[in-house]
């Protein structure tokens, strides 16, 4: 019997590695993602900013 409970404390540990494994992955995805919806921001900024003005509805002159 202390065979079974060495192989489930063992597989317990296991798992917490994988669990480990998974949390900086999803840390890493987080992270990416941020990062690319930082990068679509500035460049949304940079082309937004290089339109032309809108034509002015106010008559021009007296």
């Amino acid at each position: 019997m202390p065979e079974c409970r060495a192989l489930t404390a063992f597989l317990a540990d296991t798992a917490g590695v994988v669990r480990s494994d998974e949390r900086m992955i999803l840390l890493f995805l987080l992270l990416l993602s941020i990062a690319a919806l930082a990068v679509f921001l500035h460049y949304t900024t940079l082309v937004l900013e290089g339109l032309p003005e809108p034509i002015p509805t106010e008559p021009i002159g007296p």
